[in-house]
């Protein structure tokens, strides 16, 4: 009796490619997903026009009345504010109200929180952390997000722009990253910089059995599958991004010492072999006792997380 009267939820995860939508009980349980592509290159406008028809769309079909609208968005972002600040991946969302422009449309309550945050809730809440009271997310798709659940807790930081470790430099004089720094994470390791530095490598010379050319379509995910297959040079960036990403962790877990890290977003698609890199590089670097305990685990919600996570976040 109580499931049926449970009051509905909407979640949002606007993503730098897809933007995907969800009806949610108050259990967590997904009742009705929605996807569109997100299509940044129209413009901001047309974006958030398409979204908010999507919203209409997806409350519509609710079987009973949505109780509120969490929204999680590529930071940087003022939480508190609800408005989008100056997201790399979505070059010219700067300043955007989001939180108001959709109160405004909908009248109902919504929250704007950064989309990596809501992601570790979603896995925390209901996902791979679940008993975990101090776990560690690394969402990994077209850029590299992060959020840090302390005692049960999302933190924020003072501000509410903690947890933008994808932005975080590990070589100095690196290439330029869309937030401007030099050498960070995500330059190296998101999907974006997987496919880009096979491109690079195939440039430089180097050959695959898979990809022949700079013109092949070249992607995270087509390189995984070359790499499960045998292409030596596609072993070779997975085994490279798995030193990377371990490294970062390894930093990770010698400032925080946490119960868990979770791997997430599309790059979680590469499986074992990447797995496998990321705990062989934290043992080899994170200090003995921090890492004593520690579990390295692929999230279990999908792309349901950032969904999920934005109805806890409204705080049910």
């Amino acid at each position: 009796m109580a499931d049926r009267v449970s009051p509905h939820y909407l979640g949002i995860d606007i993503g730098g490619t897809n933007i995907r939508l969800g009806i949610v009980d108050g259990k967590g349980k997904v009742l009705i997903r929605y996807r569109i592509p997100t299509l940044k290159k129209q413009g901001k406008d047309k974006v958030i026009a398409r979204l908010l028809r999507a919203i209409e769309f997806i409350i519509k079909k609710s079987a009973r009345p949505v109780k509120g609208i969490g929204i999680g968005c590529p930071g940087p972002l003022d939480n508190r504010k609800g408005i989008v600040l100056s997201p790399p991946n979505l070059p010219d969302w700067k300043g955007v109200p989001l939180k108001k422009i959709v109160e405004k449309r909908f009248r109902l309550p919504v929250i704007l929180e950064n989309d990596a945050n809501l992601i570790g809730l979603g896995e925390n809440w209901r996902g791979a952390g679940k008993n975990a009271s101090s776990m560690v997310l690394l969402t990994l798709g077209t850029g590299i997000g992060s959020a840090f659940i302390l005692g049960k807790r999302l933190w924020s930081g003072s501000r509410g722009f903690a947890s933008e470790f994808g932005h975080v430099s590990i070589d100095l004089n690196g290439p330029r990253c869309g937030c401007g720094n030099r050498g960070c994470i995500e330059v190296y390791a998101s999907a974006t910089a997987v496919a880009r530095r096979l491109k690079e490598a195939l440039k430089k010379g180097e050959t695959s059995r898979v990809f022949k050319s700079t013109k092949d379509n070249i992607t995270a995910d087509g390189i995984y599958l070359a790499a499960k297959k045998g292409d030596r040079l596609s072993r070779r960036i997975v085994d490279e991004t798995g030193l990377y990403l371990g490294a970062a962790i390894a930093n990770i877990v010698n400032a925080l010492n946490p119960e868990m890290i979770v791997i997430s977003g599309g790059m979680a698609k590469a499986g074992k072999p990447l797995l496998d890199k990321i705990k062989e590089t934290v043992k080899e670097r994170a200090l003995k006792e921090s890492r004593r305990g520690l579990k390295i685990v692929v999230g279990r919600l999908g792309e349901d997380a950032g969904i999920i996570g934005a109805v806890k976040f409204l705080g049910i």
